[in-house]
């Protein structure tokens, strides 16, 4: 069946019944954008639809599947024949929707899978040409490699209890910490802080055999008995520069920060 063909003559029966495309749409249980595509050629009813819109237009299945009006009753193989073809444009126009729908999922599925492995977005978050490098910013362009993220995650680790950290001093924080005991809300500084609430997220990273940058974000508060914030710093990109100790453990040995 021809689409462009059945879309000129479904406009004409639909008008010679002196039907709007909403009032066919009503009538057939589906929306008036379906029945301009119909009329435009641009597509064809599901098979299934063809009884309903015979009956809407009064006529029969038979001339509808033919795109054009009949005098007499037609032969039952004729209708089988115009009836088996329809299905089979029908079939084929689904598999085209399905090909391009699963085409278009693929490529979406692929940005996100490049936006992952490259979230050059981050650059746009921490670009002050004053404050950062090109270098440093450009290390943002990639997440780093899966051993370069594995090495990060036990900086994060400690990273992470620093974070959690309340109440301890300042010089104890440092012991226990090195530089990472800028995060622990210590109790010199901020004696009425008794919990902390934090979010911190690795943006990317980078090792060679002995040094290597991390950028991470985070965002904390300390708060006071009453759940009341004492201090805070929210949605801070920070990066992190390391070294590898003489026991093979990574240390954090300088920290840049938007000021």
């Amino acid at each position: 069946m021809d689409q462009e063909k059945f879309g000129r003559f479904l406009r004409q029966a639909r008008a010679e019944a002196g039907l709007t495309q909403t009032q066919l749409a009503e009538k057939l249980h589906v929306s008036t954008a379906a029945v301009s595509k119909w009329e435009r050629g641009k597509c064809l009813p599901d098979v299934a639809k063809f009884d309903d819109i015979a009956s809407a237009l009064d006529m029969s299945v038979l001339e509808l599947f033919r795109c054009e009006r009949q005098r007499e009753a037609a032969p039952r193989e004729d209708l089988a024949a115009v009836y088996t073809e329809t299905v089979r444009v029908s079939a084929r126009q689904h598999r085209r929707k399905w090909i391009a729908a699963a085409v278009c999922a693929a490529v979406l599925v692929l940005a996100a899978l490049i936006l992952y492995r490259f979230p050059v977005y981050h650059i746009a978050q921490v670009w002050q040409p004053s404050f950062y490098d090109t270098g440093e910013v450009s290390a943002l362009a990639d997440i780093g490699s899966r051993e370069d993220r594995r090495i990060a995650g036990t900086v994060m680790a400690k990273a992470e209890l620093a974070f959690a950290d309340v109440g301890l001093g300042r010089e104890e924080a440092e012991d226990q910490y090195g530089l990472l005991s800028r995060y622990v809300i210590n109790g010199d500084s901020y004696p009425e802080a008794v919990s902390e609430r934090h979010t911190l997220k690795l943006w990317s990273a980078h090792f060679q055999e002995t040094t290597g940058v991390m950028w991470v974000w985070y965002s904390q508060e300390g708060l006071d008995a009453d759940g009341g914030t004492v201090t805070g710093s929210w949605d801070i990109p920070a990066l992190w520069y390391l070294e590898k100790s003489d026991s093979g453990a990574w240390e954090v040995t300088r920290i840049k920060e938007q000021p």
